[in-house]
């Protein structure tokens, strides 16, 4: 990955430090406060789902495929989803071609793990047959132009393609698979909706959703996912300690803005119409 310290000045950085100090950010947000959500759904007609996701500057485009295959064989009546990255470097000079990276792998876990620990997807409905078929879902996130907090638009991305979901109803008639012509929605298999709350600290300032300049100058990162009303998965990175205090925090504070954000972009109206 490029040297940070080429694309962020000491100059800059200090600026940005001083700034948070005051409670004050660079782009004019106060420390609590998102960046504007954009989302689009079912834009990709050869997928099963999708969403076109922006948070500032960052942008995910995110697509939903699936696969029949015999379930694992401790969950035989339960089929399975998986989250996968890619950071496209088109999206910034910080990535690069090659193989998945940390930071394209930590995105596509901490989506997942928010989502999995939630029980948002009802994975018995993914069932066709018990112990012979069932849905394999993979949810494929694409970071288009990284503005910072990949997480949160992430996470939004991936629930808004799994709400806009369209899967081809199956039986097993005779020993063979059929279609029957109908579809099993995102509103049928989405139980919950949990949203990932990201945190960036830099020295003693916490505050929320890091644009691009706070991210590359933080200290560290906590990234939280709640659903209405309890916490699932909390995932930190970075150098930076978080004292008790400040996780209690920062736990009230991811609640909080949970359902703020959570009514704001009322993510059902997205889900499939047909």
């Amino acid at each position: 990955m490029m040297d940070v310290r080429r694309i962020i000045s000491k100059i800059e950085k200090n600026y940005i430090i001083n700034n948070l100090k005051k409670e004050e950010r660079v782009d004019g947000r106060g420390l609590w406060d998102y960046r504007e959500f954009k989302i689009k759904s079912d834009l990709i007609s050869s997928a099963e789902g999708s969403a076109d996701v922006s948070l500032g500057e960052t942008r995910i485009i995110t697509g939903l495929k699936y696969e029949i295959g015999q379930p694992f064989p401790d969950i035989p009546e339960e089929g399975v989803c998986t989250i996968m990255a890619e950071l496209l470097p088109i999206a910034s000079p910080l990535f690069e071609r090659g193989p998945p990276d940390e930071q394209s792998i930590e995105l596509a876990r901490v989506v997942d793990r928010g989502i999995r620990h939630a029980d948002c997807i009802q994975t018995k409905k993914l069932c066709i047959k018990e112990n012979e078929a069932v849905y394999i879902l993979f949810v494929d996130m694409y970071v288009i132009n990284y503005g910072g907090n990949l997480i949160d638009a992430g996470g939004v991305s991936a629930l808004t393609t799994l709400i806009s979901s369209h899967l081809p109803e199956g039986k097993i008639e005779d020993e063979t698979l059929e279609w029957t012509g109908n579809y099993i929605k995102g509103e049928t298999l989405i139980n919950e909706l949990p949203l990932v709350i990201t945190f960036g600290k830099i020295e003693d300032t916490l505050f929320l959703d890091p644009s691009l300049p706070e991210e590359l100058v933080c200290d560290g990162r906590l990234s939280i996912s709640v659903t209405e009303n309890k916490i699932t998965s909390i995932q930190k990175s970075g150098a930076a300690t978080f004292s008790i205090d400040e996780l209690k925090l920062l736990g009230d504070k991811s609640l909080e803005i949970g359902k703020k954000l959570r009514k704001k972009l009322d993510l059902w109206q997205y889900k499939a119409n047909y």
